[in-house]
Order: structure tokens, then sequence, then C-alpha cells
């Protein structure tokens, strides 16, 4: 990379155009850079980085504008460089972003940042190739190989940067290098690395709470008798070898060996099973033969009773005799009812049938009445006749076709009377339009004169407009010119006292500035303590939370520990509820079987055909579902107390986990700790609260002092401008005047001639009072002031005003005027059209109206006879269709009463008919008639009852012979009474003992099964937990050895770091050819695999930079070299880095290097020996450039880019 020209405008501290001519500096090889400070030497560097970059080095870019404040307003910054890139000549252009002034009105508007790239051809010709951001800064790019922070620590070498580098820490040389070098992929790899450590520990410590909840579940189905029995010396023997009578320790086995110490338990829980279930199968035994005598006694007392409660039964049913022959007779009589009761049923139906007829007959024949009052035949008084009321309605239909034969003439009288009136409107329109003309004809003689004289006066006006025109424009434009004159004296005003009061403000804005700053500087270092008193905030506040939670576990762990002991008695109850009932079964098993015999079928148990005297169930014996219900209610009740269970394994792990974060605090003391926490907090938040206020009002300063800047500039620039512009307008004024007199009077205007002297007077003293007015202001130096004259600027306005108005309402009057020609013409025309046509439409309405009048006279004859016609035909009626209407409704009226008479006779014959039936019905049936039968009818569900009563009687009969001819029960009655209270107490007792050796054998048994499935449980978890452990334990070494924080990492060296150590190794090793030269032999770089002095962090090495001193052979901390020492070695670092970078980024040559200050420190040898170091870089045509403001090298370096600084901004002298 070899840059050519650099032409920098409006750019950093250049208000104008400057231009850098490189290939002129370079023909020397080395060439110096130098002006006063702030001079603007370094801008030069930021130019050419933004030309190739689009920015500029450091915090630089962070600007709000790269545009130069003396710059004129509207002067853009813009960058021009020629360069030669990998063998192509290249020229870029650009332009930051800047607020430029607005093209129309006042203000600024944002111009967005530009780029024009462009490549020199063979044939001498620049052709474009982009103007996008992107695409030329991604060609410059990757012609260059690097981007820009490697371009400026290879190509600018910052001695600043490389003095801090070679002082800092691992830590900082660590990000340097990660700017200039990547190793994206190796701090990738570590931070996947630590991810998977942190889930991998997860994982684990997951699976462990698994197993610990599964350990503490063993310990509670152990309970504490298998546990006390497992510390014993013989039972833990039986079951280990290597946990010895000296060296037993149950929790310890529990803790090493979780699934050998489940196993024991689990042994010794099936020998107590298997102890309890002998002890319960003997006490069986005993328990049976005591309930089989107590079931003979039972069934024989049983028989006893059943033989008793016989004979009682059938004295009762000897006393029942009366009552059955009554259920007998009644029955017998309701039977005979039923069969008349249909007869009787169709006699109510048939009554109810006429009487409904009646009630139609009777109103039909209401409605009907008036036509019959009007029948001369009918009489009024005498009952309506059915052949009478047939022809009644005959002689109605007979009149409706009749006149159905006149509807037909009832439209055509319509027509008729429609076309009269048609015709009649004909006639008046006609006799209108006739009487129009007539008066048109009449005024059109008059009108057409009128308008053929207007015309003649409007071609005349046509002609002098021209005149007028010109007369107006002249008007208008010197009232605007006294309106701009008197506009721009009072912005001269106006913009010299904004000239006045920036002034001010820009002496005062900079001390208020600097005070703001220095406050805001305290505020912040206040607030540099906050994050680390947020910190201790949450730590405390975690610290509280498990307080609480620790106390809150501890009360819900006593709770379930509660609910654990009720859900286990509630299981104990439901057992032996369950085993109760299971005797209770077993004590009434032979009133069950005796429930299935079948007689003549053998018995189950003794196998006799013979069933004499089967068992009785006793009082509330439970049954199958009984015993199924308390099964599942035992179920049930284990589930609920497995669940407490696991709850209280569950509770006891978390409290361990809150314990151990609560640190043996009580709540008391973990909120005062927060409180302290958050007081010192709220004491440094509180400090710095007011640090957003003093940095907006730093920001508000700042902008202030900006724009005042920008506004006092701004108003300069308008006040010259505004001078200006007064200035011409006076001149055009006085142009004006006689041009507006002459044109005036060229229009000829007849009112005017009476005031053209007084208007011509008027005009000279305008343009006298403008001349001298305009002459007062420049004499004053541009400044605005009152004209001084009699007459001041209102008056000449005013006067202008005048003229202007006089001018506008001629050029008005004379444009109406000539508009008017072309209507004029056309309304002659058109009146002379009109007259000639109204005199032949005249001719025509008087044959129209001729011929409609006699049409008339025949239609009026036409309707006159029609309407007689039918007026006869409609009689009373408004309307033939009204009588028609009319005598439809009464045929209707006529037909329902005849229909509702003929229905009422066959009703009450149909009525006569059904009530003989049933009077011979009731009589054949025996009954004195049909209200005696009715009577006698039963429901059928009364039937029904007492034909069941009599049925239940025969039963019960035959049911107690049986039992007293049973020779069973015969014989139980001849036999002593059994002592049942001795039985039951026998079985009792035996039934006791039994259930509670049960009990004990459930409990052991369900205990067995509970371990020896927990123990599986605990396998299986075991198996989950070993491999993540295993997982996590090879994860957390790579991830400390990828980090640098594993023993087997003896550098304490990170991946990435390593990588970067090689790196750091090749600029040393390059570094060491320049410094052994200009330390004339003494000091060498040393790559330093250990931490650097006051490195705090745990993996800073493999980054560590020492110095070996030739002289006396020990290495020190680069930090003890002197100022001019540490200088020579930055600076050998530096080349050493624009080596390897250079090589990293594809051998890419660079042309031309920039050294930026710092030898200002070294004394006369070392700076010889530093210049032929840089003198010797010029090998192979590079040119070296020297940034720096030290007068000695004035005289060393003959080529020279001098930059000086002034008031209005800097420039450059080559």
């Amino acid at each position: 990379m070899r840059p050519h020209r650099l032409q920098i405008t409006a750019f950093g501290s250049f208000p104008g155009e400057e231009e850098v001519d490189f290939d002129s500096l370079a023909e020397a090889g080395l060439f110096l850079i130098h002006g006063s400070t702030g001079a603007g030497k370094t801008t030069v560097l930021d130019a050419l980085c933004f030309a190739l970059y689009g920015q500029v080095p450091g915090q630089r870019n962070s600007a709000r504008s790269l545009r130069c404040d003396h710059a004129p307003p509207g002067r853009g910054p813009r960058v021009v460089l020629e360069v030669t890139i990998r063998g192509r000549r290249l020229r870029v252009t650009r332009s930051p972003a800047w607020q430029r002034p607005k093209q129309r009105g006042t203000g600024t508007t944002l111009e967005q940042a530009k780029v024009l790239l462009e490549e020199l051809e063979p044939s001498g010709e620049w052709t474009g190739l982009t103007t996008r951001m992107d695409e030329a800064g991604d060609l410059v790019g990757g012609l260059l190989g690097m981007n820009l922070a490697q371009f400026c620590q290879v190509a600018m070498l910052p001695q600043g940067d490389f003095a801090h580098f070679l002082r800092a820490d691992g830590e900082e040389r660590r990000k340097v290098l990660e700017r200039l070098f990547s190793v994206k992929v190796y701090a990738a790899a570590e931070s996947w690395l630590a991810d998977r450590r942190t889930a991998a520990f997860r994982d684990q410590q997951a699976l462990r709470r698994e197993v610990d909840s599964v350990v503490n579940r063993v310990e509670e189905a152990a309970g504490p008798g298998l546990l006390t029995a497992l510390a014993a010396p013989a039972a833990s023997a039986e079951h280990t070898v290597e946990h010895t009578e000296e060296t037993r320790d149950v929790a310890a086995w529990m803790e090493d060996d979780p699934l050998g110490w489940a196993g024991a338990l689990a042994g010794l829980a099936e020998g107590a099973a298997a102890r309890a279930a002998a002890e319960c199968a003997r006490s069986g035994k005993a328990a049976l033969e005591a309930r089989r005598l107590l079931e003979d006694g039972v069934a024989l007392a049983d028989r006893r009773r059943r033989h008793a409660e016989a004979l009682t039964r059938s004295r009762a049913l000897q006393e029942s005799t009366e009552e059955r022959a009554d259920l007998e007779a009644v029955l017998a009589e309701a039977a005979r009812a039923d069969r008349v009761l249909p007869l009787i049923r169709e006699v109510e139906q048939r009554t109810e049938a006429a009487a409904k007829a009646r009630s139609l007959a009777a109103d039909a024949l209401n409605r009907a009445t008036p036509l019959l009052d009007r029948d001369p035949l009918h009489g009024g008084a005498r009952p309506a006749d059915l052949d009478r009321l047939t022809a009644l309605e005959r002689e109605r239909l007979d009149e409706i076709t009749r006149l159905g034969e006149l509807r037909a003439e009832e439209p055509r009288l319509a027509a008729l009377l429609e076309e009269r009136g048609r015709v009649e409107a004909e006639i008046a329109h006609l006799t209108g339009e006739q009487h129009a003309a007539d008066t048109r004809l009449a005024v059109l003689p008059g009108l057409r004169a009128g308008v053929e004289a207007r015309l003649a006066a409007a071609r005349l006006a046509a002609a002098r407009l021209p005149a007028a025109e010109e007369a107006r424009r002249a008007a208008a434009r010197l009232a605007e010119l006294e309106t701009d004159l008197a506009r721009l004296d009072a912005r001269l005003h106006d913009l010299a006292g904004r000239e006045t009061s920036l002034a001010e403000a820009r002496q005062k804005l900079p001390a208020a500035l600097g005070e703001t700053v220095a406050r805001l500087a305290a505020v912040r270092a206040e607030a540099a303590g906050i994050p680390a008193a947020r910190a201790a905030v949450a730590t405390a506040a975690a610290v509280l939370d498990a307080v609480r939670r620790r106390d809150g576990l501890t009360v819900r762990l006593e709770e379930a520990r509660r609910t654990r002991g009720v859900a286990v008695d509630r299981a104990q109850e439901s057992r032996d509820r369950l085993q109760e009932i299971r005797q209770s079964r077993i004590d009434g098993m032979a009133a069950e079987l005796a429930a299935r015999l079948v007689p003549g079928d053998p018995c189950a148990v003794c196998g006799s055909p013979d069933h004499p005297a089967p068992a009785a169930p006793a009082d509330a014996a439970p049954t199958p579902d009984d015993e199924r219900a308390a099964e599942n209610a035992y179920e049930a009740a284990l589930r609920l107390r497995q669940d407490a269970e696991n709850e209280v394994a569950d509770l006891a792990s978390r409290l361990d986990e809150t314990l151990a974060a609560a640190a043996g605090l009580t709540a008391g003391q973990a909120g005062e700790s927060l409180a302290a926490a958050e007081r010192e907090h709220a004491a440094l938040a509180g400090a710095a609260a007011g640090e957003p206020r003093l940095a907006a009002e730093v920001d508000r300063l700042t902008a202030e002092l900006e724009d005042v800047r920008a506004q006092a500039e701004e108003v300069t620039g308008l006040l010259a401008e505004t001078r200006a512009r007064r200035e011409s307008a006076v001149t055009e004024q006085a142009l004006l005047s006689p041009r507006l007199r002459a044109d005036r009077h060229g229009t000829g205007d007849a009112r005017e001639d009476g005031t053209a002297g007084e208007t011509g007077e008027a005009d000279a003293g305008s343009a006298d009072e403008t001349g001298e007015a305009g002459t007062g202001s420049a004499a004053g130096d541009g400044a605005a002031g009152p004209v001084a004259l009699g007459e001041g600027p209102a008056s000449s306005a005013g006067r202008a005003a005048q003229a202007l108005r006089r001018a506008e309402g001629t050029l008005r009057e004379l444009g109406e005027s000539a508009r008017a020609v072309p209507g004029l013409e056309a309304e002659a025309a058109g009146l002379a059209a009109e007259l000639e046509g109204l005199r032949e439409r005249s001719r025509e309405l008087a044959v129209a109206l001729s011929a409609r009048r006699t049409n008339l006279e025949r239609i009026i004859a036409d309707a006159g006879l029609l309407t007689a016609r039918l007026d006869a035909a409609r009689g009373g009626d408004p309307t033939l269709a009204a009588r028609l209407e009319r005598l439809a409704d009464e045929a209707g009226l006529l037909r329902e009463a005849a229909e509702a008479t003929r229905r009422e006779r066959d009703a009450e014959d149909e009525l006569e008919t059904a009530r003989a039936r049933a009077e011979a019905g009731a009589a054949e049936a025996g009954f004195a008639g049909i209200e005696d039968a009715r009577a006698a009818v039963r429901p059928a569900a009364e039937q029904e009852e007492k034909a069941e009563r009599l049925r239940a009687l025969d039963r019960e009969r035959a049911a107690v012979d049986a039992q007293l001819a049973d020779p069973e029960l015969i014989a139980a009655a001849a036999e002593p009474e059994p002592d049942l209270a001795a039985l039951k107490s026998g079985r009792d007792a035996a039934d006791t003992a039994h259930a509670a050796l049960l009990s004990a054998s459930d409990r052991a048994r369900l205990r067995r099964d509970r371990l020896a499935a927990l123990r599986t449980e605990l396998a299986e978890c075991l198996d989950r937990w070993r491999p993540a452990a295993e997982r996590h334990r090879i994860a957390e070494g790579l991830a400390a050895l990828a980090g640098g924080n594993s023993a087997d990492n003896q550098w304490s060296m990170r991946l990435s770091a390593y990588v970067l150590g090689e790196r750091l190794r090749q600029v040393v090793a390059s570094a060491n050819e320049r410094l052994d030269h200009m330390s004339g032999g003494r000091y060498l770089l040393q790559h330093d695999l250990r931490r650097a002095a006051g490195d705090r962090s745990r993996s800073g090495g493999g980054l560590g930079l020492r110095i070996l001193d030739g002289w006396t052979g020990v290495d020190r901390d680069p930090a003890t070299l002197s100022g001019g020492e540490g200088f020579i070695t930055s600076l050998a670092l530096a080349l050493g880095l624009a080596d390897v970078v250079t090589a990293e980024a594809g051998g890419v040559e660079l042309g031309t290097l920039f050294v930026d200050e710092g030898f200002g420190t070294l004394d006369e040898d070392t700076l010889d020996g530093v210049l032929d170091i840089l003198d010797g870089l010029r090998d192979g045509g590079r040119a070296v450039g020297i940034v720096s403001h030290v007068g000695e090298l004035r005289t060393r370096i003959p080529a020279r880019l001098h930059v000086r600084k002034e008031r209005h901004g800097s420039t450059i002298r080559q």
C-alpha cells in the first residue's frame, strides 16, 4: 500500500482545501510531519484512515461530527486519496455525514455520508467502481487484507498504545492481540467447555438428588427396628465383609455403598416376614376350628327359630278368610262392568259431538239471519229451511255470473278518461308555448340592437390591454420593492442585535462548561463503587431468601412428618377394617354357602343332597362387595402413605440445600445484612443520581457552545447577504419609477386625465425618496436605519400601493371588457337566429292546437255513453267490483249455514243410536242401568292390587305348610337350645389372636416388598447417576484446563491465550532484531509464560513480557524502564507487530509507514540509533513518516510536512 496524494477539505482542523503530495515526500525515504501541539498532525493520519475505511482510529470515531468548525457554512467535509494497493491505482473520495444549510429557507438538514471509488485504467482515465459504502469498504479491506485496527497498528505505529501494551497485564494484552489476530474458534471452544461443565454439573446434581431421595425413603420404610437390627454386629456380618465390628458405621455404609446398605435392610425384612407368616398360619388353624363349632351352634339355633316362626304364620293365615271373600266379590263385579264400559264411553263421545254440532249450526244461522230477513219468502220469525238456504245461495251465484260480463267495459272507460286528460294537457301546453313565443317576438329587435352597441365598445377596450398590463407590472414591482426594503431594514437591525448577544454568550459558556465537567468527574468517581454495592445487595438478598425458605421448609417438613404419621395410622386402620370384614365373612360363611344351596343338589361342604337346616345370614353380614370396597380403601390408604413418605424425603433434601445457602444465620441477622448493604448501595446511588443531570448539562452546554459558534458564523454571513440584497433593491427601484409613468400615460385611460400630473409627481417623489434612502443606507456601512427625508418609507410605500391599485383597476376594467367580446359576438348571432326560429314555431303551434281540440270532442262523447251503462249495473254499491265481492260473501254465508244445519241433524241421530246400545249392554251384564254399571267400574291398578293380594295369601299358605312339614326343622325343635355365648367367646379369642398375628405378618410383608422395590429403584438411580458424575468430572477437568484454572495447566494459560502467546512470541522475535540495535545491544524482549506482576486473574498466563538486561544478565519488568528506554522498546515492539500482522494479512506490502510521537524522550545517541532503524525500513522503496514536534528532528530530516495552527483553522505547507 503506497499513498500518492491526499486532499483534505473542511475535515478535522482544516477549514479549507489542503493537499499532501506523498510521492514527493517518499522520494527522500524518511520525512517528518511536524507542527505545534493541537495543529492537526494526527488529523492527517485520520484523513488517510477515513479515506480507506470510512472511520477514524480510536475514540475520535465517536465524535459528533468530523467537519471542521472553522469551515464556511456551505463547504462540506471531503477527503480524496490516491493510493496504490497490490498494483492497482485507486482514487477514494469520501464525505462524512454533516449538517448543511437548507437550499430553501433557514436552518440545516442532514447530508448523508458518500463515497466514490475509482480506478486508473491503462488509458489514463479514471473508471468508477462503486458508490456504495459497504462495497467500497469490502474492496479496500480485501486488497489490504486487514481491518482498521490492524492497519492502524501496522501502518500508523501509535507509540502511546504500545507503551501501554508493553506495561499491561496479561488480560489487557489479550484484548489488544484479539483485535489483531482472530482467536474466535479457540475462545468459542473455551466457552463451549465451560457451558458443558455447567450443564454436566446440573445433570449429576439432579440425579444425585434422586438417589438421596430414594435413600431417605428406604430409611423411612425400614423403620427404627430394622435400622437398629442392621447396626448390630451379627446382622451386618451376614451382608457385608467390609463392615467389621471394629469399623462398623451404618451412616458411612449408607453414604459409601447405598445399594449394599439397602440390600442388607431388604434381607432383614425378608427374614422378619417369613417368621411372621409362620406364626400367622398356626393361629389361623385354631381360629378356623373355633369358628366351625360356633357355626354348628348357630345353625341349630336358626332351625329352631324357623320352626317357631312357621307356627306363628300358620295361625295368622287362619284369621284372613273374610278378607279373601271380599276381594273375590269386588273383582267379579268389576269384570262385568268392564264389558259395558266401552258402550258408556261411546255415549259420552256422541253427546259431546252433538252439542258441538248444535253450537256451530246456531253460529252459522246467526251470521246468515240478515240475509234471511231481507227474503220476502222467509217471513222473519220462522226458522230457516235447508232448501230455502240453498235457493238463496243459487240466486246470488247467478247474479255474480251476469255482472262479471260487464267488468271488461271498466278498463275501456278508464283509457278514454286517461286519453281525455292527456289531450287537455297538450292543448294547455301548446297554448302557453304560443303565448311565450309571441311575447319574445315583441322584445327581440330591441335586445339585438343593444348587444351590437356593447360589442363595439368591448373591441375598443381589447386594443388598449397591452399598455395597461405593462403599467400594472411596473407598479407591482415597485410596491414589492418598497416592502422588501422595509423588511430588509428590519432584518439588518435584528441581525445586529443577535450578533451582539451571541458574542456575549461565546464569552460566558466556556467557563460554565469547565465547572460542570469538573463536577461530573467527581460524581462519576463516587459512582464507580455502585457495581460492588449492588453485588453485595444481591448476595445478602439471596441469603435472606434462603433463611426464609429454610424456616418455611422446616415448618413444612414437620407438617409433612405429621401427615405421614396420620397416613400410616389410617393405612393400619384400613388394614384392620379389611381383616374384620374378612373375619365376618368367614364367620358367616355357612349362611353364604347356604344361600347357594339348591334342593336335590349335593352340598359343597358335606356333599349331602338333603339340606334340612341351611344357615341364615346374620344381621348386617358383610358381602363380597364390602370386602372389595375395604380392600380398595386399604390400597388407597397405602398410596397416600407412600405419597406422604415421598413428600417428607423431598422436603428433607430441599431443607439440606437451603441450610447450606443460609450459612447458619437467623432471619433477623440476614435482614440486618441486607439492610446494611442496601443502605450502602442507596448512599452510592444517591450520590450518583446527579450524574445523568450533570452529563446532560455538559452535553447541553457543549451543544449550546457549538450552536452559539455556528449561529455567530451564520449571522455574519446573513448580514453580508442582507446588505447586498438591499443595494440591489434600491438600484432596481430607481430604474422602474420612470417606466411606470410612461406606461401609465400610454394606456390612454380617460378617467386619469385629471390626475395624471398628480400621479407623476407622486412617482417622482417616491423615486427621489428611494434613491436617498439607498444612499443613506450605503453610507452607513450597510447598517439599516430610518430614511433621512421629510417623509418616511411608510408614506412612500403607501403611494406605491395606491399607484398599483390604480393600475390594477384600469387593467381589470379593460380586461373584463376585452373578455366580453366573444360572448357578445355569440349573443348577437344567437338573437338573430332566435328571431327567425320563433316566427316559424308560431305557425306550427297554430296547426297543432286545431287538431287536438277536434280529438277532445270525440273522446268526451264516447266516455258519456259507457259511464251510463256501468252506473246501472252497480246499483247501490260504489263500484262493480264491490258489488261482486258483496254477492260472493253472501253466497258463502248461506252455504255455511246450510252445511252446519245438515251436520247438526246427523249428530242427533248418532247420539240416540249409541244411547240405546249402552242401555241394552248394561241390562245384559246384570246392572239396573248405565249409571249402575259406571259405579261398578274399578281402575286397572286397583284390580291388579286386589288380585295380587289374593295370590300372596295363596303363596304364603303354601310356604308355611312346606316349612311345618320339613324334617330338619321338626328334629331341631326337639333338641335342646345351644350355648351360643360360650361358643362366640371362644371364637372371638381365637380371632383376636389370629388378627394380631395377621396384621404383623402383613406389615412385615409390605415392608419387605417396599424395601425390595426401593432397592430396585435405588439401583436404577445409581445407574443413571454414575455416568453423569463421570461426565461432570471429565467436563470439569477439560474446562479448567482450557480456562487456565487447572492444576495440570502449569502456566495458568487459557487456550486462546496459548494461541495468542505463539503470536506474541513471533512479535518478540521480530522486535528483538531492532531493539538490539536501538539499545546498543543492552536490551532484549522475552516472552514470559508466567503471569505478569499484579495480574489478579487466575488464567492470565502465557502473555507475559520481560526485559533482559544484557549488562546485568537479569530479566526485569518492563515497568522499570525509563521513558526513553520504554520508547525504543515500544517502537521495536510496534515494528515487530507490524511485521507479524503483515505476514498474517497475506504478505501485503506497506509502501509507507508512520511513527506517531515519543521522540522527545530520547538522547542524541539513542535518537541516532532509532533513526538508523527507521532509515533501514526504507529498503525496497518504503517511505517512513515521523509525526513529532521535536525540533531536533527538523534539523536531521530535510523532507518535511509542516502543519500550522492559526485562529481560523489549520493549514499544511509542504
